[in-house]
């Protein structure tokens, strides 16, 4: 006849304990866990904000120059140069808009076009994420006016 082995149970000394080194490294599993998804949730953050300004920004550009399509390209300068009534409106609102727009206002450039009868605008806007030290931009460029040539 065989003879089966016993089983004995090892000392109850030498497991105690065991539970709870395995219940803190779970914890300290789950609390990197946590920590990762902190960090996740503020980079989705940042990069939402960063993705609202720029949709601003180029939604200040397209307007400024649809508004530059309902005046003739002479007198794009009284109104849209350097101290023109709507630039400075503009401004206003792009400061509402965005932050530091104050400090880095946009411009609109207006330079000879492609005909005697139209202009080339480009429109700058500026904007400064809060606690970042780099300026971003939306550049946008048009043609203001008929661009035929004449005979």
């Amino acid at each position: 006849m065989k003879r089966r082995a016993k089983l004995t149970n090892p000392p109850p000394g030498r497991q105690i304990g065991s539970y709870l080194l395995e219940a803190l490294i779970a914890m300290l599993i789950f609390a990197f866990g946590v920590l990762g998804l902190i960090g996740l949730l503020g980079s989705s953050i940042r990069v939402t904000n960063d993705a609202r300004y720029r949709s601003e920004a180029a939604n200040l550009a397209s307007a400024m120059i649809a508004d530059m399509w309902m005046v003739t390209s002479d007198k794009l300068d009284e109104q849209f140069g350097a101290g023109g009534t709507k630039l400075t409106v503009w401004q206003k609102k792009a400061e509402d808009l965005l932050p530091s727009a104050a400090a880095h206002p946009p411009t609109v450039e207006l330079a000879d076009g492609l005909s005697f009868e139209s202009r080339t605008v480009v429109v700058t806007v500026f904007w400064q994420m809060p606690g970042e030290k780099e300026l971003h931009q939306h550049l946008m460029t048009a043609q203001i006016g008929k661009n035929r040539v004449l005979p």
